[in-house]
């Protein structure tokens, strides 16, 4: 039962090292060997559903490998979820696989990553929680800097690659410390530990080492204060990338944050995570205004977003895991989308380069590509939170989850906080609807055009729609979800 409770991860892990052997002895023999890598990445992928759906009926609600990894109801529809996210970004990366001489090499580094993510998501020890997280972390360093033609790719490359090995050691250190005063690496054991005290008596270095691996998190998540690598590596690894980055790393680096958060209920640690997600939400609002580049100004919205979540965080209970896997779900529906456009943009040589993602290069979209406009306009009004939209009910859920937080508990600060950050909302819009106006109201410039790839224009049209239709489906979503996270 240890491996059937792993086999998904397997599926995957070894479908990736396939893939990577598929382009080292065919690549010379048949010219175009993407194709058939990029096909098997997808069918690995739904292979990989179709096994975790399996374990869903085979595995009981419990612990394997020496209480150190959990698989249960919400872990497989977790990675179900990642799973999904990764198919839609292999997807839109044809386009960019295809002009690559290492196709296999970034297709295998994504299913190398996102197994990583699956790893963190069921960890219960804080080793196998690293050994995820690296795992992860070590292909995405390779990831950013996949570009080689681009100065800037590698220059991101090289920022992560520094500051994640920074953030690593500083992880590892919180761990460290809590198993110094608390004699376990185990999330429950240590979660029995923590409850045989009375909350005043609990070791403030045990505190501080839960401190130090949050903020390590923090960087992790990009949340401000700790969001300097985010602009630049969204700005310089390929979009096919960004995309992933935005999506499937950062859906499961932040629920697996989400997860653990629970096992330290303190009010210092949930001051903590409060003042970090006002600082987030400030500097991704405020940042974003004043960016030129298209990917730039996304990477500043995503440490917004991620202040939202952590304002949700700071008030443990249910009702909050539910914010937040919700926000984090309709998040990775619309960066699906919007960072799927980004992918879409060429120059009239059919190549990236910076001046094409500058949010002037938009300029009247509308009338040289309706329906990508019209899809781009949904998306950047959900990002906003306008309602009806899916972006509306993200951030409704958390704002209440906290609001009410703040009035039943002691902690009031929290729903000071709450109205500071739906005033932050309000001037975020302000840079969305910015894109909005130059698509329809800009002449055209002629900087761009987008590729003719029907499979990524129907998936981002297709997020678009999620989207406006989400309101119709809002109480069978929020059942799903608290049915799986019971």
């Amino acid at each position: 039962m240890n491996i059937a409770s792993i086999l998904p991860e397997i599926t995957l892990f070894s479908g990736s090292i396939f893939i990577l052997m598929l382009d080292v002895f065919l690549s010379k023999k048949i010219k175009n060997t993407f194709y058939l890598s990029h096909l098997l990445s997808i069918i690995l992928c739904a292979l990989t559903i179709l096994v975790l759906v399996k374990t869903f009926y085979l595995i009981s609600n419990n612990n394997y490998f020496n209480n150190s990894f959990s698989v249960n109801p919400s872990t497989l529809f977790l990675k179900s979820i990642s799973i999904l996210l990764l198919t839609l970004v292999l997807m839109l990366s044809f386009s960019f696989v295809s002009k690559q001489k290492y196709s296999g090499e970034l297709l295998a580094l994504m299913m190398i990553a996102t197994v990583g993510g699956m790893i963190i998501l069921s960890a219960n020890d804080f080793i196998v929680f690293y050994l995820g997280l690296e795992l992860q972390a070590l292909s995405l360093y390779l990831l950013s800097a996949f570009n080689v033609n681009c100065r800037k790719s590698s220059e991101a490359g090289i920022k992560y690659f520094v500051l994640g090995s920074l953030a690593s050691g500083i992880l590892l250190f919180g761990i460290s410390i809590i198993y110094g005063f608390s004699g376990t690496t185990n999330f429950s054991t240590i979660n029995e530990f923590i409850n045989s005290f009375e909350k005043d008596q609990i070791s403030i270095s045990l505190i501080f080492g839960v401190l130090i691996f949050i903020t390590a998190m923090f960087f992790k998540i990009s949340a401000a204060p700790f969001h300097m690598w985010t602009p630049d590596v969204y700005q310089g690894s390929p979009s096919s990338v960004t995309t992933f980055f935005a999506t499937v790393v950062k859906f499961t680096i932040v629920i697996a944050l989400v997860r653990i958060s629970s096992n330290f209920i303190w009010e210092i640690v949930g001051k903590v995570i409060l003042y970090i997600s006002i600082i987030s939400i400030a500097i991704g609002s405020f940042g974003a205004i004043y960016q030129k580049n298209l990917k730039r100004l996304l990477a500043y919205s995503s440490i917004s977003h991620v202040g939202f979540v952590l304002l949700g965080l700071s008030g443990i209970s249910k009702d909050v895991t539910f914010s937040c896997i919700l926000y984090m779900i309709i998040y990775s529906i619309i960066s699906i989308g919007t960072f799927g456009f980004v992918s879409l943009i060429k120059d009239k040589n059919g190549n990236e380069n910076e001046n094409i993602f500058d949010i002037t290069s938009l300029s009247g979209l509308a009338k040289t590509n309706p329906v990508m406009a019209f899809s781009l306009t949904i998306l950047m009004f959900s990002t906003a939170g306008i309602p009806p939209l899916a972006g509306f009910f993200s951030k409704f859920y958390i704002l209440i989850s906290a609001i009410s937080h703040g009035l039943s508990s002691t902690n009031h600060e929290i729903f000071y906080v709450a109205i500071v950050a739906i005033i932050f909302s309000v001037i975020s819009a302000f840079y969305y609807i910015r894109i909005v106006k130059i698509m329809y109201f800009d002449e055209p410039k002629d900087l761009i055009e987008l590729e003719d790839y029907g499979n990524c224009k129907l998936i981002i049209l297709t997020m678009a729609v999620i989207n406006l239709i989400f309101i119709i489906f809002i109480n069978p979503i929020t059942n799903l979800i608290n049915s799986f996270i019971l």
